[in-house]
C-alpha cells in the first residue's frame, strides 16, 4: 500500500508542477539533434528521419543500412504494453524465447540478442527485465552489423529505446488503462518550461496485473524525470533519471514430454492456465539509471555530442525451474528443481561524437569521429539451504510435492503449488569486471551528386579482468585461474550508395565485426576467443505515394566465423543453467531478405507492413563435439510478417479511430541442435533428434477509439481469433502466448 501511495503522490506532484507554471510560450532556441523529429511524426515515413542510433548526420536515405523506427504514436494507438509487442512492428526481429517469462529474448537475422544488443538513449542496458514502453519517444532498430559504432554486439542488429525528453511548451497527458485478468495501469506524462532556458518532463506509471496463468501476477513501478538546460544558443544539456521496479512470478510454463524414444513433444494435455511452480516463488528486479547528454554546435557545419551514463541492476530470484516431464508408470512426472540467485550489475559508460561537413574541391564529406568507453562489474550470488545438509540451490536441489526433497511431482497431482519456502543463505559470490574502449571514424563521401561512398574503421579493446570468487561458508576469497582475457581488433566498413534523387537510394555494404565472447569454455575452462563476423548487404530505399510512404528492400549474408553458445551440459555431464559456461559451435551462416512499407499515405491513415525470410545454419563445426552441419539453427523462424492499419475519421463521425494489426511467425525449431558425436548425437540417440518443431501462427488485434476535445478512449481486442501457440526456451520453458484479451485506455490531454 505504501508504494501505491508513493506512485499516486508522484502523479499528483507532476500535475501540480504543470498547473503552477502557467502558459509560457515556446522559447526553445536550440536545434541541435531535435528531441522530436517533426517530419517523422507528420509523415510517418522513416526514410525522412535522422536516427540518433546511427550517431551521424546522415539522413535515412543516405545511410546504407536497414533501420526501423516505431514512434510513440504507434505505441499509443496500438496500446502496447511490452517491448516484445513493439518489436512486432519490425520485420525480421522476433522473440526467440522467454525463459521463465522473466524477459523476452530477441533475435534477428538468425542471431540471438544479448545485453550488448539492447540500448536506451544510445547506452547499453541490461536485458534481464521487461522495459516499460509508456515513457518511450520511439524505438529504433538498426539491423545487421553495428560493430563500427557500438563495438561488441551480436550480428543481427541492435534495439535502441529513446525516452521522451523535455519540451519548451506546456503539455502532457494523464491516463488510466484496464484489461483482462485484472490489469490496472495509471500513467502520467507532464512537460513544459520552468524558465526560458530550462524545461522539464516527468513520466510515471504503476501497473498491477494477474495473468491467464494460475498463480502468476506482477507489479511494476516506473518513474522517469528529465530536465533540459539551454546554455546560450549553441549548447544544450539534458539530465535524466530512469527507475523501474518489477516484481513478478517466474513462470516456466507447461514444459515438454520426453517420449520413450527420447524425442520431445509439447505438453498439450494440460490447459494453458496450468501452473506447476510454487505459490510463493518470485523474481524482483530493479533497474535505475541516470544520464547526462550534452549537445553543442561548434559552427554551422560541426556539432559535438557527449553522453555519460550510470546504471544499476539487481535481480532477486527464488523459483522452481526447467519444467520437463518424462513417462513413469503411465503417468508423467517431473523432478522439480529449485534455484535461488541474486545478481547485481553496476555499469558506467561514456561516449563522445563529433559530426562535421566539409568539401575537398568538388567532393563533399560528412564525417563522424567518436570514442566510447565503459566499465562493468557483474556480481552473481548463489545460495544454500542450511536446513538441508547445506545443499546448494540449483539444478541438483529438488523440491517435490509439498517441498519433498525427492523432487518428484506428477502431472495429475493436486496441490502441486503448495509447500513452504526453504531457508536460504549466501554461498558464493562471483564477480566479473569488464572494461571496453573504442575509437571510430566514418566518412560519407559524395563523389558526384548521385554516387556516394561510405568508409569507416573502429578500433576496439575489451578486457575481462580476473574473476573473483568469495565463499561465504569458508570465508575465503580467490581469483579464478585463466579467467583474464583481453581482445583487440579493427572493424572496417565500406559501402556504395547510388542516389539519383532524394527519394531513391540503392546501396551495397561490407562490414567486418569483432565480438568478444564472455564466459568460459565448457571443456577447457579457459576464456573464449572472440567472434569475427563478415556481413554483406544490398538494399533499395524508395519513397512512394507522393513520398509519404517508405518502401525498403534489403538482402544480406552474415558469417560468424567463431560462434559460441551456452552449453547444454557442464563438463561433468550435469545440466547447465550458467549462461557463462559456453561451447564452441563453429561457423554460423545466415542469409535472408527483408521488405517493409511504412508511412501515412493520407493525413488520417497510418500503414505498416513487413516481410522477412531467413535461413541460418551451422558450418565447419568441430568433428569431435560439433553441431550437425547445415542443420537450421533452433529458435530462428524462417518467415515473419507484420501489418498495421489505423484510420481516424475527420468527417461523419469526427474523432472515431479504427485500426487493426497482424503478426505472423513461421515454423520454428525448439530444443537443441544435434551434435556429430557423443551422447547428444543422432547416432547415440538412434536417429532421434533433440529438435522438435513449433507450428507457425497468426495474431490479429482489433482497435477502436474515439477522441472528443481533450478526452480519448481506446479499446483493443488482442489475439482476436484466440490463437494458441508457444514461445519455447530449449525443451523446458514452454510459455503459452496470451489468449484473446481486452484492454481499454482513457486519456486526458493537459
Amino acid at each position: 500500500m505504501k508504494k501505491q501511495i508513493i506512485a499516486a503522490g508522484l502523479i499528483l506532484i507532476s500535475a501540480s508542477l504543470y498547473s503552477q507554471k502557467g502558459g509560457h510560450e515556446e522559447t526553445d532556441t536550440i536545434r541541435i539533434q531535435q528531441i522530436e523529429d517533426v517530419t517523422l511524426h507528420r509523415t510517418g515515413n522513416p526514410n525522412k528521419a535522422k536516427t540518433p542510433t546511427t550517431k551521424s548526420n546522415l539522413t535515412a536515405m543516405e545511410n546504407p543500412q536497414a533501420v526501423s523506427i516505431i514512434t510513440h504514436e504507434i505505441i499509443e494507438q496500438q496500446q502496447l504494453r511490452q517491448l516484445s509487442e513493439v518489436i512486432q512492428n519490425v520485420n525480421g526481429i522476433y522473440v526467440t524465447s522467454s525463459r521463465g517469462n522473466s524477459q523476452a529474448s530477441f533475435g534477428g537475422r538468425g542471431f540471438t540478442f544479448g545485453s550488448e544488443n539492447l540500448y536506451k538513449n544510445g547506452a547499453r542496458i541490461n536485458s534481464g527485465v521487461n522495459p516499460e514502453v509508456s515513457g518511450l519517444e520511439r524505438v529504433e532498430v538498426a539491423k545487421g552489423a553495428n560493430a563500427l559504432l557500438y563495438g561488441n554486439v551480436a550480428a543481427g542488429g541492435i534495439i535502441n529505446m529513446i525516452t521522451k525528453k523535455p519540451i519548451f511548451k506546456n503539455g502532457g497527458t494523464v491516463g488510466f488503462s484496464a484489461g483482462s485478468w485484472d490489469v490496472y495501469k495509471p500513467t502520467v506524462d507532464v512537460y513544459g518550461p520552468l524558465s526560458d532556458k530550462i524545461a522539464f518532463r516527468v513520466n510515471g506509471t504503476y501497473e498491477t496485473a494477474n495473468s491467464f496463468r494460475d498463480v502468476v501476477s506482477s507489479e511494476k513501478y516506473y518513474f522517469n524525470p528529465s530536465f533540459a538546460f539551454n546554455i546560450g544558443s549553441k549548447t544544450q544539456i539534458i539530465v535524466e533519471a530512469d527507475y523501474l521496479s518489477n516484481n513478478f512470478t517466474p513462470d516456466f510454463g507447461l514444459g515438454t514430454f520426453e517420449n520413450a524414444d527420447k524425442s520431445y513433444t509439447l505438453n498439450t494435455l494440460s490447459p494453458i492456465n496450468a501452473f506447476f511452480g510454487t505459490n510463493w516463488q518470485y523474481q524482483n528486479v530493479k533497474q535505475a539509471s541516470t544520464d547526462i547528454i550534452i549537445n553543442h554546435q561548434l559552427n554551422d557545419n560541426w556539432t559535438l555530442n557527449g553522453v555519460v551514463t550510470y546504471q544499476n541492476y539487481t535481480k532477486d530470484y527464488f523459483s522452481t525451474e526447467r519444467t520437463a516431464w518424462s513417462l513413469n508408470n503411465n503417468n508423467y512426472r517431473w523432478r522439480r528443481n529449485l534455484n535461488r540467485t541474486y545478481n547485481e550489475q553496476n555499469y558506467t559508460s561514456a561516449q563522445v561524437n563529433l559530426n562535421g561537413e566539409f568539401a575537398t574541391g568538388k567532393i563533399s564529406h560528412k564525417v563522424l569521429v567518436g570514442a566510447d568507453a565503459d566499465y562493468l562489474t557483474s556480481d552473481a550470488y548463489t545460495y544454500y539451504d542450511p536446513n538441508n545438509k547445506n545443499a546448494a540451490f540449483g539444478t541438483s536441489y529438488y523440491y517435490g510435492l509439498n517441498g519433498n526433497s525427492n523432487g518428484y511431482v506428477f502431472l495429475n497431482d493436486n496441490n502441486i503449488n503448495e509447500g513452504a519456502i526453504p531457508t536460504s543463505n549466501r554461498l558464493e559470490k562471483t564477480r566479473i569486471p569488464t572494461r571496453r574502449i573504442g575509437i571510430y571514424a566514418q566518412d560519407f563521401i559524395s563523389i558526384t551528386k548521385e554516387f556516394k561512398v561510405i568508409a569507416g574503421l573502429r578500433y576496439s579493446y575489451l578486457e575481462n579482468m580476473t574473476t573473483l570468487t568469495t565463499n561465504f561458508l569458508t570465508n575465503t576469497k580467490s581469483g579464478k585461474n585463466n579467467s583474464e582475457t583481453s581482445d583487440a581488433a579493427f572493424s572496417p566498413k565500406a559501402g556504395l550508395v547510388y542516389m539519383p534523387n532524394d527519394n531513391l537510394s540503392v546501396f551495397a555494404t561490407y562490414t567486418n565485426s569483432f565480438s568478444p565472447n564472455t564466459g568460459a569454455d565448457v571443456i577447457t575452462g579457459n576464456g573464449l576467443n572472440p567472434s569475427i563476423i563478415d556481413q554483406f548487404e544490398v538494399g533499395i530505399k524508395k519513397n512512394v505515394w507522393n513520398n509519404a510512404i517508405a518502401f525498403n528492400v534489403t538482402g544480406y549474408q552474415i558469417l560468424n566465423k567463431n560462434f559460441y553458445q551456452q552449453a547444454q551440459f557442464k563438463a561433468d555431464g550435469s545440466a547447465n543453467a550458467d549462461t557463462n559456461i559456453k561451447e564452441f559451435a563453429g561457423k554460423l551462416l545466415s542469409r535472408g531478405v527483408e521488405a517493409d512499407i511504412t508511412g501515412n499515405p493520407m493525413k488520417n491513415l497510418s500503414v505498416i507492413a513487413g516481410f522477412a525470410y531467413n535461413h541460418a545454419v551451422y558450418l565447419d563445426t568441430p568433428e569431435d563435439f560439433g553441431f550437425v552441419e547445415k542443420q537450421r539453427v533452433v529458435r530462428t523462424p524462417a518467415v515473419t510478417a507484420n501489418g498495421s492499419v489505423f484510420y481516424t475519421f475527420d468527417k461523419w463521425v469526427k474523432g472515431l479511430r479504427l485500426g487493426g494489426t497482424y503478426y505472423f511467425i513461421g515454423d520454428r525449431l525448439a530444443g537443441w541442435n544435434d551434435t556429430k558425436t557423443g551422447a547428444n548425437s543422432l547416432e547415440a540417440r538412434n536417429g532421434v533428434s533433440r529438435i522438435f518443431k513449433l507450428k507457425d501462427y497468426n495474431l490479429f488485434d482489433l482497435s477502436l477509439g474515439y477522441e472528443y476535445k481533450k478526452f480519448l478512449i481506446q479499446g483493443k481486442i488482442g489475439n482476436l481469433f484466440d490463437t494458441h501457440n508457444y514461445t519455447v526456451h530449449e525443451n523446458y520453458s514452454v510459455n503459452p502466448i496470451m489468449p484473446r484479451n481486452y484492454y481499454v485506455t482513457l486519456t486526458y490531454k493537459l
